[in-house]
């Protein structure tokens, strides 16, 4: 028996099927644009500040060290000329942000249009019946035949690609334990890929990947992470490769026709392992890694789509730029090499190019609610349709990124999509009014609501936590660490990280003045009771849009 969002979405689909025709009768295929959506991971928009006491802080393994944003979010100490480039001429978005601050719900967020905590995959719900409160973290997937961006573009006649890595499928594949039940080879984890035995089993685990994220709607997959570097098991893998997965992406474009296309192109950098991590004076994990080593294992073979890394290093130093940076430089030259793909395919005037982050770590706001996690830098670049020098100040969010892209591609929006977010593209078209006037957040046992102004956020547990922080039990963290409440998220690595940096972590009820402290440093809730009133309404009314699904005493 279908439930009440189920039914909804065969109804959608239903209707997307009438109104297809209609809808590409109003806009010529010719008309329509091509689009690529490239995104970092674990990018904040924020620019690090020496003076910052948090600056200093590391795990020890380079960890602590802030990721730098683009040059046009305002770093002056990073060399990204293209993606500048880009923005100059196109749109920056100012107030960018995601709803949920880890991998898998930013992403699934990202591809459906929808909040995390709809996700209705056989895991998801099989984790959180409908009735239990849902804790989001790295647990949320593209569901086997539900609605996502990629199929709907798909049915209306985009050519749809996928490079790069997932984390938003099949997470019990990730676990090694289960690779042979499920087609992939096992190797050990110190097993070289040199090896050509080892780098067989390598390739065909990878090609057990790409054809599986084509089910979910992709006509062209390479290039691909099932997660993290790490899920693959294997040391000498555990390093980036830029060049290989942009050697995919431009793959794709090459073999475009006439048909307009979507490329979903996401980067592993600057994801831990940390490209800017030193051993012996070299990058070991990034620029200074061996370049034939991908997610497919031992590739043979020179790329000729970017420069030599040795050169990139040497161009960042001759711009006066730190070459502890230089890996944004690395992807920033990907980005070049794809809008040079473009030109020479005479795609790049109808072709829009999305620049982001799937969400930040700054002060590891990863896994939280805080400016740190969810704010991301965010442009838009698209001849045809963006003015040069364009910006928006007010808020979107990774919600909006579905909903845009299928309006440009002719298709008419309808609440019964069950679309969370809203169309961009007037504004991309120079509408400076307000999309939203809040946004929602949700990561684990917290959930917020922000404004402009201010933001709000809450911390409530499940009935088992809840009552075993009434009875004093003493909760365990990373390295023995021991609270009093658990961590928003099950990982405990980012839990103890995110609450020793952000002191206000635990408090079951934070406001923050956004104008006054958008580092969110004081929580004056307690001396704004009719700001927070007003604020709850909004996190109320949110809550309630997710069915069956309780949080606290905000909704039972």
């Amino acid at each position: 028996m279908m439930n009440v969002i189920q039914r909804k979405l065969f109804v959608a689909i239903s209707i997307f099927s009438v109104c297809l025709p209609h809808a590409m009768g109003q806009n010529k295929k010719k008309d329509r644009p091509n689009i690529i959506f490239i995104m970092t991971d674990d990018q904040s928009s924020l620019v690090p500040v020496k003076e910052d006491a948090k600056f200093e802080f590391s795990d020890g393994n380079g960890a602590g060290v802030q990721s730098h944003p683009f040059g046009f979010n305002g770093d002056p100490d990073v060399y990204t000329p293209n993606i500048d480039r880009l923005a100059q001429n196109g749109m920056i978005f100012s107030q960018a942000y995601v709803s949920s601050s880890v991998c898998s719900p930013s992403r699934y967020t990202t591809l459906t249009g929808r909040y995390a905590g709809r996700c209705e995959s056989k895991s998801f719900l099989s984790q959180f019946p409908l009735g239990q409160m849902t804790r989001i973290e790295n647990n949320t997937e593209l569901e086997e035949s539900k609605g996502n961006l990629p199929r709907l573009l798909q049915s209306a006649g985009y050519r749809t690609g996928f490079v790069g890595k997932s984390h938003v499928i099949d997470h019990h594949m990730l676990r090694k334990a289960n690779w042979e039940e499920n087609g992939l080879e096992i190797y050990e984890q110190g097993a070289d890929p040199n090896k050509k035995e080892v780098s067989v089993k390598m390739a065909h685990n990878h090609q057990i990947w790409v054809e599986r994220i084509k089910e979910f709607g992709f006509d062209y997959a390479n290039g691909i992470y099932a997660a993290n570097l790490k899920e693959l098991n294997n040391d000498s893998l555990n390093v980036h490769n830029v060049e290989w997965k942009n050697k995919a992406a431009l793959e794709f474009i090459e073999q475009s026709g006439d048909e307009p296309f979507f490329l979903y192109y996401s980067e592993t950098v600057p994801h831990g392992p940390a490209p800017w991590i030193k051993k012996s004076g070299n990058y070991v994990y990034g620029l200074d890694a061996n370049p034939r080593f991908t997610g497919e294992g031992l590739v043979d073979g020179e790329y000729i789509n970017m420069p030599d890394r040795e050169q990139i290093k040497k161009e960042v130093i001759a711009a006066g730029k730190n070459p502890d940076h230089a890996w944004l430089f690395w992807f920033d030259e990907a980005v070049g090499a794809v809008v040079e793909k473009l030109k020479e395919k005479g795609k790049l005037e109808n072709t829009l190019i999305i620049v982001t982050s799937d969400h930040g770590n700054y002060n590891y706001g990863k896994s939280t609610i805080y400016q740190g996690g969810v704010k991301v830098p965010l442009m838009m670049y698209w001849p045809a349709g963006i003015q040069p020098g364009s910006s928006y100040d007010e808020l979107v969010q990774n919600i909006d990124y579905t909903p845009t892209f299928l309006e440009l591609a002719g298709l008419k929006l309808n609440s019964v999509l069950q679309l969370d977010g809203v169309s961009l593209k007037n504004t991309m078209m120079g509408d400076q009014e307000p999309v939203h006037k809040y946004l929602f957040f949700e990561l684990g046992f917290a959930r917020g609501v922000m404004t402009k102004e201010w933001k709000y956020i809450t911390v409530r547990y499940d009935e088992r936590s809840e009552q075993q922080v009434k009875d004093g039990v003493v909760f365990t963290g990373w390295n023995g660490h021991k609270y009093k409440q658990p961590y928003y998220i099950r990982n405990t690595h980012l839990g103890y990280h995110a609450a020793l940096l952000n002191e206000h972590y635990f408090e079951r009820n934070q406001l923050f003045d956004m104008i006054n402290d958008p580092k969110e440093n004081w929580n004056i809730a307690d001396s704004n009771p009719d700001t927070v009133k007003e604020m709850r309404k909004m996190l109320v009314k949110s809550l309630k849009s997710f069915p069956d699904r309780p949080y606290g005493e905000l909704v039972n």
